[in-house]
């Protein structure tokens, strides 16, 4: 029985796996992650209202349900490891090696800045559930009634957390002034302009001061510590606590591959070793941004042809094109572009369509596939 290996179990390695699973029975899967829980990260900035519970699941249930096996294990790696592994044909486990004829690397992203300081938070405290918290202890440590919180990077995850933090502290009442720290010149850079003035016209309507071009340094002593990048001018302003999403970078490192997602290192290709994912850098004109949908596209290529493999017929090439992106503003409004990116779609209509891409994960996970179209 041929066996598959994936090493990363976020949406792009179970996008494989769940497709092998379902369209290629009789291949042996292995999932290999360092954690015990899948993350629908797309739904993180929800924690500060809902238990971080309600967005994970774990690898154990999954595996049952799509009949793999799951390894709890961290694996390091580089380039010469990756080539040791085609040679070998095997990875290393704590309890023997594991052989495979396949294997897929989708190790994701990680954050470009890490948390550093007093009262500085990330991604990865939301990951724990620990939103909630961070509110009680802001509200502890503040000298005045009010908060004063900063929020670092205009991405979408940094715009979503955001808003969905201000709408909490508005259902709380409690005396919060929000800040958005941006080093560049304009929110949603991968956006269209009309996107970027959207969400301004809305941070200067919802009261939420704005500064673009601004160079975070750290948190000190109750205060955000900053510099103007066009000036170099620094300063402090008062922040009883600070939320980082400055952005991410592919990890360990941008993995090239060809565009039928084999892996390719200094112009020598690794046949046997696929990439997918925000990890992955895609040759050709396939979408290569770090999104669920692109993650999830990639991963059921890499599926496809390693069932295309198995049975000794051709690749397929990677030609997903996004049609359309959607980010929330908050539980009652969103933004983002469909069909065209000069279609700009917005409001509750915008959030509920949104709400709807993502309940196609969900389905997805149980088994229900309705990603139409091929990638």
């Amino acid at each position: 029985m041929a066996r598959v290996a994936v090493i990363g179990g976020g949406y792009a390695g179970l996008a494989c796996l769940i497709e092998l699973a379902k369209k290629a029975p009789k291949l042996e899967l292995h999932l290999v992650d360092a954690g015990a829980e899948h993350c629908k990260v797309t739904n993180l900035h929800k924690t500060f209202s809902k238990p971080a519970s309600d967005f994970k699941l774990p690898y154990a249930e999954l595996a049952e349900r799509f009949n793999f096996h799951f390894h709890q294990q961290r694996i390091d790696f580089d380039a010469t490891e990756l080539q040791r592994w085609q040679q070998e044909k095997s990875i290393e486990l704590k309890d023997g090696p594991l052989g495979f004829d396949w294997l897929l690397i989708s190790t994701g992203a990680t954050a470009a800045l890490k948390p550093a300081g007093e009262n500085v938070y990330g991604l990865k405290h939301l990951l724990a559930g620990q939103g909630p918290e961070l509110l009680d202890q802001w509200r502890q440590q503040a000298e005045t009634d009010q908060l004063d919180i900063s929020l670092v990077g205009g991405g979408a995850t940094g715009l979503q957390v955001l808003f969905e933090l201000q709408a909490l502290l508005r259902k709380q009442r409690i005396a919060a002034a929000l800040r958005l720290i941006d080093l560049n010149p304009r929110t949603l850079p991968g956006l269209p302009e009309r996107a970027h003035r959207y969400v301004v016209r809305k941070l200067k309507r919802d009261g939420i001061d704005y500064l673009p071009d601004t160079e975070y340094r750290g948190q000190q002593d109750g205060k955000v510590l900053l510099t103007e990048c066009q000036t170099s001018r620094e300063y402090t302003l008062p922040s009883t606590g600070t939320l980082l999403f400055p952005g991410v970078q592919r990890s360990p490192f941008a993995i090239t591959s060809n565009a039928y997602g084999q892996v390719e290192i200094d112009g020598q290709l690794l046949p046997d070793i696929f990439s997918a994912g925000d990890c992955a850098d895609f040759a050709g004109n396939g979408l290569n941004l770090l999104t669920a949908q692109a993650a999830v596209r990639k991963g059921k290529l890499v599926a496809h042809n390693i069932r295309n493999l198995n049975a000794g017929r051709g690749l397929r090439r990677y030609r997903y094109q996004e049609k359309g992106y959607l980010l929330s503003l908050g539980p009652i409004d969103a933004v983002g572009w469909l069909g065209l990116r000069c279609n700009l779609f917005t409001g509750f209509a915008a959030n509920t369509l949104k709400e709807a891409m993502e309940s196609q994960y969900d389905l997805f996970l149980d088994g229900v596939d309705t990603y139409t179209g091929f990638p």
